[in-house]
């Protein structure tokens, strides 16, 4: 990829007004992932993104003039790691600007962005299946923990 797309690569914050273009986009996500079951909660999650932006901040991915994916990024306070933590919630790549060097350059900003807000880790997880976003992260500089994760629905 030459330095001109990357150096236009960039996140720009999504506004609640542009929530069904995003709406699209985790839609995309879910359905290249075959979480089917995930996708009646996007209405809902939408609705909870925007109301506090101190826990959670969704990103749209432009090159140039043009919106190619998001990124949602999280917050939360975790004393193993020393306080806040931010965790890369969701990352969508449109399929046509894949294997292009996006990710890297968006998570080169994601880092900036943890950074700047004097977190003490940048957290992500992927599918046990997902072998392409498994050697995204490590290429990255993660590492896999060795934790098990587990969820209860409320």
């Amino acid at each position: 990829m030459s330095n001109s797309f990357q150096n236009s690569v960039e996140l720009i914050k999504v506004t609640p007004q542009e929530s069904e273009l995003l709406k699209d986009y985790i839609e995309a996500l879910y359905r290249f992932e075959g979480d089917f079951e995930a996708i009646v909660n996007i209405e809902e999650g939408l609705k909870s993104l925007f109301r506090n932006e101190a826990l959670a901040t969704p990103y749209f991915i432009k090159q140039g003039p043009e919106k190619i994916g998001y990124v949602i990024l999280t917050r939360y306070h975790s004393v193993e790691k020393g306080g806040l933590t931010i965790y890369i919630d969701e990352l969508y790549v449109e399929e046509r600007f894949r294997r292009r060097g996006v990710g890297k350059h968006i998570l080169d900003q994601v880092v900036k962005i943890a950074q700047r807000e004097k977190a003490k880790a940048l957290w992500a997880n992927t599918e046990h299946n997902n072998e392409g976003s498994q050697r995204f992260f490590k290429n990255s500089g993660f590492r896999q923990n060795r934790y098990l994760n587990f969820e209860r629905a409320l």
